[in-house]
């Protein structure tokens, strides 16, 4: 689990700078990029559901309760 914890505090740190560098780079407005990294964060958010939904169905078949 600890590794699970370790990846996910990854994953978000790593969004997070990528939604800075392309702050700082891009020609888009304000709104315009609001939007972009509304919608990168939510993608992102359901993707690590997802997995998690994986990895706990996953869970479920190798030991049944």
């Amino acid at each position: 689990m600890k590794n699970s914890g370790l990846c996910l505090i990854t994953l978000f740190g790593g969004a997070l700078v990528g939604a800075a560098i392309a702050m700082l780079v891009t020609p888009k407005t304000g709104q315009e990029m609001r939007d972009s990294i509304r919608d990168f964060v939510n993608k992102e958010f359901e993707r690590v559901r997802c997995k998690c939904g994986e990895a706990a169905h996953a869970h479920d078949v190798v030991q049944p309760q």
